[in-house]
């Protein structure tokens, strides 16, 4: 006998689709199988992870222009960091992940949001050791230097200005 096997199950080719319909291609989606979509969103955010530099984008400039010199730095780190994939460009938990609103991401403008407190050390530690329960899937971000943890967390208390 034939060491392939003619049953299809098997086979370690897998035949084309039938029909051409199974494959197709809509506006905002890149391709996609019968069913499963993957937004622009989604290739922007990875091509903005893996191609240039962050703090170049024009929006993110703009942004920047705004905040006070002594918190730039921070700002600088939240971005380069991608914290704003997230939380968003101005701190509000919009951020391009969470564009359906499925996860409770707290508006770093507004005290009352935050779960683990407000106070510098506080937000520091949420940034370092993540943030447990909850629906925020926030992360620890060990990886990132104490000096740039601090400057986040100095940039994201300034955000709560009155």
């Amino acid at each position: 006998m034939n060491s392939i096997s003619r049953n299809p199950v098997s086979s370690p080719i897998r035949p084309k689709p039938a029909n051409r319909e199974s494959i197709h291609l809509q506006p905002g989606i890149i391709a996609a199988r019968k069913g499963r979509r993957f937004p622009w969103s989604i290739a922007l955010l990875v091509s903005a992870l893996y191609c240039g530099d962050p703090l170049s984008d024009p929006k993110v400039q703009e942004r920047r222009s705004q905040i006070p010199e002594q918190y730039q730095p921070g700002f600088d780190r939240f971005i380069e960091n991608n914290c704003q994939a997230c939380h968003g460009l101005t701190g509000d938990g919009s951020g391009p992940l969470n564009s359906s609103g499925r996860f409770d991401i707290p508006d770093f403008r507004n005290p009352g949001s935050y779960r683990h407190g407000v106070s510098i050390s506080e937000i520091r530690n949420s940034i370092e050791f993540g943030v447990e329960g909850g629906r925020t899937g926030m992360q620890a971000y060990q990886n990132i230097p104490p000096e740039h943890l601090d400057s986040i967390a100095e940039y994201i208390r300034w955000l709560q200005k009155p």
